[in-house]
């Protein structure tokens, strides 16, 4: 073996040696979602509503997808209480975005606006590699037991296979790497759990370690599933589960 091939081997077996130090997660659940179907059936359902007379007659599909908690189908959560009544970061920042197009944005803050139908999509020439989204937390945010990707941009079948997804998303802690989390090429929620994230505090006081300060999750593009028309990737949502809001 010529001192080249050395090399290359050297450097292959450190890059092997660096993925394999962040533990390599897959969903515990998936949920696939026609978002675009699901939408009509949504509106179908709330027109019946609306047109009430002396008996509304839902289909069994209308029937699954309504919510009258819901404005539109697209809102991540009705009028329930979820782990974000009480939490949910102070800002997302994304490392780049894609220009506007008229009226539609492609912002960091879009991954996180608990609205299926905007999608943060990277800005950067090729597939985006290395570009992030970075979410800010308080230092009273409460922990979160459970990530949530909404892969792509889903809006639309054919929004969803022109533009790039995310194949493998790397996950920091305060800027140290916690997770790799491996994603299917699917329309839908992806839940992962890697842990507990965030500040320590006393079930029974509520009160934080002496050391607690703000803290952040940012989330690198490490692969991603080719877009049929666009290098582009895009990410419709992560939002999050937890504990200390109930």
């Amino acid at each position: 073996m010529n001192r080249n091939l050395y090399i290359l081997a050297f450097l292959l077996s450190s890059f092997t040696n660096i993925l394999a130090e962040t533990p390599v997660f897959q969903p515990k659940s998936i949920k696939e979602i026609d978002f675009e179907k699901s939408s009509k059936l949504f509106d179908s359902a709330i027109k019946k509503l609306s047109d009430y007379k002396d008996k509304v007659v839902f289909t069994k599909e209308e029937a699954l997808v309504l919510d009258e908690t819901k404005e539109s189908f697209w809102q991540v959560h009705g009028g329930g209480c979820s782990w974000h009544c009480g939490g949910g970061p102070s800002s997302v920042e994304a490392s780049s975005c894609l220009k506007s197009n008229g009226e539609i944005n492609y912002e960091g803050k879009n991954a996180h606006d608990l609205n299926y139908k905007n999608a943060w999509v990277e800005g950067v020439k090729g597939y985006g590699i290395g570009e992030y989204l970075k979410y800010k937390f308080d230092v009273y945010a409460p922990r979160i037991t459970e990530i949530i990707v909404v892969n792509g941009y889903v809006k639309s079948q054919s929004a969803f296979q022109n533009n790039s997804r995310v194949k493998r998303l790397k996950v920091y802690y305060n800027n140290k790497a916690v997770a790799i989390l491996e994603l299917k090429d699917i329309m839908g929620e992806q839940r992962f759990k890697i842990g507990t994230l965030g500040n320590y505090r006393n079930v029974e006081t509520g009160e934080f370690d002496s050391n607690a300060s703000d803290w952040e999750l940012k989330f690198e593009i490490l692969d991603v599933y080719k877009g049929d028309k666009y290098d582009d990737t895009a990410i419709s949502e992560i939002y999050f589960d937890g504990i200390d809001v109930h």
